[in-house]
C-alpha cells in the first residue's frame, strides 16, 4: 500500500510516520511508485503509537519492546523450520530427539532449580505436550 493508505489505516499523522522511519522502528520498502508499507507495517505503527500515547513509554524502552518482539518472532520462524525438518524425519530418529530434548531440559531446570518437587512439575509440565506419552 502507498503512505497515504498507510496513514490512513494506521490513524497516523505524516510526522509521526517521518519519525517512526527515521528512527528505524519502521522500515518499509521501496518502490519505483515510491514507499510501499504492508498489513504488518500497519499492525507495528499501532503498537509504537499505543506505546508512546497509552502506555507512556519512552523512545528507549520502545526500541528495546520493538528489539525483543523482532527477536521473538525470528525464534519462532526458527522453530517453526526446526519442528518441519523433525517432522520430516523418520518415526525412530523424531523418538530419540524428544527422549534427547526432554534430558537437556531437565539439566537445564536441575541447574536452575533447587526443589526437587519444582523439578517434579517442570518435568511434567514438558511431558504434557508429548502426544506419544513417551
Amino acid at each position: 500500500m502507498d503512505q497515504h493508505e498507510f496513514l490512513r489505516r494506521a490513524c497516523l499523522e505524516a510526522e509521526a510516520l517521518e519519525a517512526f522511519l527515521a528512527t528505524g522502528w519502521l522500515v518499509c520498502s521501496s518502490e519505483a511508485g515510491g514507499q510501499q508499507f504492508t498489513d504488518l507495517d500497519v499492525a507495528r505503527a499501532q503498537l509504537i503509537h499505543d506505546l508512546q500515547h497509552d502506555i507512556g513509554v519512552n523512545d528507549e524502552g520502545i526500541g528495546v519492546i520493538l528489539d525483543l518482539i523482532d527477536k521473538l518472532h525470528g525464534m519462532r520462524r526458527t522453530l517453526g523450520t526446526l519442528l518441519s525438518a523433525i517432522h520430516a524425519q523418520p518415526q525412530d530418529v523424531r523418538e530419540r530427539l524428544i527422549v534427547g530434548s526432554r534430558r537437556a531440559m531437565m539439566h537445564y531446570y536441575s541447574s536452575q532449580a533447587a526443589d526437587p518437587e519444582e523439578l517434579q512439575q517442570r518435568g511434567q509440565d514438558a511431558s504434557d505436550g508429548d502426544p506419544q506419552g513417551s
